[in-house]
């Protein structure tokens, strides 16, 4: 009986355990968990924990559990996959798919419940300025994400505190939560819900509401760009000024890079022209650059930039910063 019992939970446990023949003739077998930037191959093994292993290393694979495979265009497959000389061949239920390796560019774990699918995230960052007039930046951010097989959503959080000797100390908040349904062709759908409030542009509070199309026009293993257009109802209310609603354009771009030595940026630039005020436009620009230091500790710079063509009266059109700190995903 026990030995019935041991061979069952060896045929179980090897279930989900591929098979992955290196060049070299050496031999790995574990649970893949990722394909990165069609470069790096993450597997959990049962002894050496996760290892990572280069694509172009790889000689054979057999025996994987149902995995997705993003091919460059965009285009998601589903399904068990097999390496072989002939290319990787993605067997689904009803077909089989056989494909050369260069056009997969990412390779990622089905989530089999909610908590696998979600992520989260902390900054945390402080620049001091002294001379005549002494200033203290501190920022706090966080996040928390869901990546479903058709659709991935987020929230963000972020602080900035600007402590001042001489003046009023000054402060930025913001809270924004996305939805984005994948189309085929690297088309996606996106919604999005954002509050906003900022004592340097006099703004008590702006919220917006909307959503846009977006396409991935330029996708290859280090960089990404995406565009998008749509509309966003804007609901602002500055100091001393009554709540005014207005309806906007929305035209955008995102874009990341990642190098090979773990230097990582990203970028995002929207551009909102009022569609009832026709001299009005704002700018909403947010960059960071993040340095691998360890594990998932990074040492990140980041930029932000918000222009308004027509602030009320006494405000300055631009609030921009910088903030040094230390960002810790997990």
């Amino acid at each position: 009986m026990r030995t019935l019992l041991f061979f069952i939970c060896l045929i179980v446990g090897a279930a989900d355990a591929a098979e992955i023949q290196l060049r070299d003739g050496s031999v790995v077998i574990g649970t893949i968990l990722s394909l990165t930037d069609g470069e790096d191959l993450v597997v959990d093994t049962e002894y050496m924990d996760e290892v990572v292993i280069e694509w172009e290393a790889v000689e054979r694979v057999q025996g994987t559990q149902v995995i997705e495979v993003e091919l460059f265009n965009g285009e998601r497959l589903f399904g068990q996959v097999a390496v072989d000389e002939m290319g990787i061949s993605i067997i689904g239920s009803e077909t089989t798919v056989t494909l050369p390796r260069d056009r997969v560019y990412s390779i990622a774990e089905v989530n089999e419940s909610f908590w696998e699918g979600l992520s989260l995230y902390t900054d945390v960052g402080m620049n001091v300025v002294r001379g005549n007039n002494e200033v203290t930046q501190l920022s706090f951010g966080a996040g928390v994400g869901y990546d479903g097989r058709d659709f991935e959503t987020s929230v963000d959080a972020t602080t900035i505190v600007n402590e001042q000797s001489e003046g009023q100390d000054l402060r930025r908040a913001t809270l924004a939560g996305n939805y984005t349904y994948r189309l085929p062709r690297s088309w996606q759908v996106s919604g999005l819900l954002q509050f906003e409030s900022d004592d340097q542009q006099g703004l008590n509070l702006r919220t917006l509401v909307g959503g846009a199309l977006g396409n991935r026009v330029y996708n290859q293993r280090r960089m990404r760009i995406d565009l998008y257009s749509g509309l966003v109802i804007n609901n602002e209310e500055f100091e001393g000024q009554p709540r005014n609603e207005s309806l906007e354009g929305l035209l955008g771009s995102v874009f990341r890079l990642r190098s090979a030595r773990g230097i990582d940026i990203d970028a995002s630039l929207f551009v909102l022209p009022s569609l009832e005020e026709s001299d009005r436009v704002r700018l909403q620009f947010d960059g960071s650059l993040s340095i691998d230091l360890f594990a998932d500790l990074d040492f990140k710079l980041t930029v932000y930039d918000r222009y308004d063509s027509q602030p009320p009266e006494g405000n300055d059109t631009n609030d921009t910063g910088f903030t040094l700190g230390l960002s810790w995903s997990y």
